[in-house]
Formats: structure tokens, sequence, C-alpha cells
């Protein structure tokens, strides 16, 4: 993919939007299209981050391993979503791994071209503060849900997460595809698979849903929205 392809790319990520021409082409010299198939990892926890990452297309895990061998996802990334910022801009390692759930394609922008875009367009920092803060806002709202919420309201939680964040998009149909496996999904809102399958089948037995392999189609929101409490 040329310089021109990718800039097309960065133009559509909310950050660089309004990046001028300049800066733009400067940050697509080093940014790069990435190709990653199920399975495949992007990174080990440990390793050096040399860029941070935005979504074209697919999935990716973000994920801990224990000593025991108990894995802790820690988020699952969508199409048009990134992430990286934060550890790019500490200078930090990747504190986690990272996995695609799906044949995905991303593009991987350098350390050194986001510094140098950061450092001279303030516009471009204030919206990475902004998603940082966001970032932090979702952690605590997480560590709350796990504290203080029922399996069932994280559930519905998650769904109506999911389909927000679908319609923020321009995918306007009321549906979630869940991860490959119920333990990535159990995993992220700190159930077991059994547990998450209990609730989805009474979401179901209720009308609030139907389900059908990985795909969960919301029937009733208003229902849904109750059943989680909201």
């Amino acid at each position: 993919m040329d310089a021109f392809a990718i800039s097309g790319l960065l133009n559509r990520m909310p950050i660089f939007e309004n990046l001028e021409s300049d800066l733009l082409y400067l940050l697509s010299k080093g940014s790069k299209e990435v190709v990653a198939e199920k399975g495949e990892r992007l990174f080990q926890k440990g390793d050096t981050a040399q860029g941070f990452y935005f979504v074209l297309d697919g999935k990716i895990k973000l994920a801990f391993i224990s000593s025991r061998g108990t894995e802790k996802v820690v988020e699952i990334v969508h199409r048009h979503q990134s992430f990286g910022e934060s550890v790019v801009l500490a200078d930090s390692l990747w504190p986690y791994y990272s996995q695609a759930l799906v044949d995905s394609r991303l593009l991987h922008v350098s350390s050194s071209a986001f510094h140098k875009v950061v450092s001279t367009d303030h516009k471009a920092a204030e919206f990475m503060l902004g998603n940082m803060a966001r970032r932090l806002c979702n952690m605590f709202a997480d560590m709350e849900a796990f504290c203080l919420l029922t399996s069932r309201e994280r559930v519905v939680g998650y769904l109506l997460r999911e389909i927000e964040h679908k319609r923020q998009i321009g995918e306007a149909n009321l549906s979630v595809d869940l991860p490959d496996t119920k333990a990535n999904t159990a995993s992220l809102l700190n159930l077991t698979p059994e547990t998450f399958s209990r609730v989805i089948h009474a979401l179901e037995r209720e009308g609030a849903i139907s389900v059908s392999r990985r795909m969960v189609t919301v029937r009733d929101l208003e229902k849904l929205q109750r059943g989680g409490g909201c």
C-alpha cells in the first residue's frame, strides 16, 4: 500500500481527520498495513511498542496470561477502533499481548512518526488525551461492574455497548457478533463461560434476544434494557 492510500486511511481516523496535508504525509510515511490471520499474535507482553494500531477490519483481543495459564481478556478492539496509543506515548513495553480473533487488517503507525505529529499538532494531542481519558473512565466502569453488578447486568451492558459502537460507525442493525469463543467474552466480563451462557439463554427465553451461532440479535431493546436494570 503506497503513502497516498495510507494517507486516505489515516484521514478517516478521528484523531487525524483534521490533520494538515504535510503532517498527514509525514505520518503515512511512518505507517504500514498489517494483515493478521485468525489466531495470529501481533505482539507479546513485554515486547517493545514500536507503534500503535488502528483496526481497519476484524477483531483484536488484548489479554494477559497468568503464570498458571489463566487468561484475562482486557479489551476486544473492533473495526474503526485503535489501541496502544498510551503505551507508545509512555515509551513503554506492551503490558498485554494481542491476538486476532478473526482474519484482520490493521494500520500500524510508527512511534517516531506519531511523536512528531503529536508534538506539532495540538488538536491531535488533545484528541489523544481525550481518548486516553475515555479509556480510563471505561476501566473504572469495568472495575465497578466487576465489583457491584450482577452477571446479568454485565452481559446486558456489554450487548448494549456493542450495539452503540455499531451505531457510531454507521451500522444500524441491532445485532452483536460475538468473538470466536464464549470464553473470550466471558473473560472480558469477568465471568465463567458457563455463567455467560446461562445469562444469554435466559435473555433468549424472555424474548429480549435471539441467538444463532455467534450472532446475538436484539428482538426487544426495551426488554433487554429492563433486563439489565437500565
